[in-house]
């Protein structure tokens, strides 16, 4: 299973076993969400997601930005700046990040974001890709389930994710 030509993603593969469900298209403007999981693990989860709108371009400039330095872990006054891309998982009160940094997946800087989510007892990891040109259209490519399920399925996810093909952007 892999997903293909979703927003700039050309291609991701998928662990074996893993399938597509759930497809919502359009719901907020131009928004789309798949959602993929293994057959036999319903609590684990994998989702491709854009929001439907752009963020600020303030924002989106902070964003890119921080996508342009070499790989590193943001530092608190960092994450203030790029807080429109977080969405969720830049709420304090909802979401308990353990870690914010920029890593290298094939030839495309992304912004990589680990934590818990308390309230539901769930880990999560959030890619965030800058989308288009100008830093404002964020995918995110998010990996959430219960803590001992998750720690059981990341590596073979972050093998996944190193796999990545992008499609060319339109710039």
């Amino acid at each position: 299973m892999e997903a293909n030509n979703i927003g700039c993603i050309k291609r991701l593969p998928l662990p074996a076993g893993w399938e597509l469900t759930k497809e919502a298209l359009g719901q907020f403007g131009n928004s789309f969400l798949y959602n993929y999981a293994p057959a036999n693990v319903p609590n684990l989860q994998l989702s491709i997601f854009y929001r439907g709108m752009n963020i600020p371009t303030v924002s989106g400039n902070s964003f890119l930005r921080v996508l342009r330095k070499e790989p590193h872990k943001l530092s608190s006054e960092t994450i203030l700046t790029v807080t429109d891309v977080l969405g969720n998982v830049g709420q304090p009160d909802l979401y308990d990040l353990q870690t914010a940094c920029t890593i290298q997946l094939s030839s495309r800087m992304v912004l990589d974001v680990r934590g818990i989510f308390p309230e539901f007892d769930l880990a999560n990891r959030t890619v965030f890709i800058n989308g288009g040109a100008d830093g404002c259209a964020i995918i995110e490519i998010i990996l959430s389930s219960p803590r001992p399920i998750y720690a059981k399925n990341e590596a073979s996810i972050d093998e996944c994710l190193q796999k990545i093909e992008w499609a060319e952007l339109d710039i």
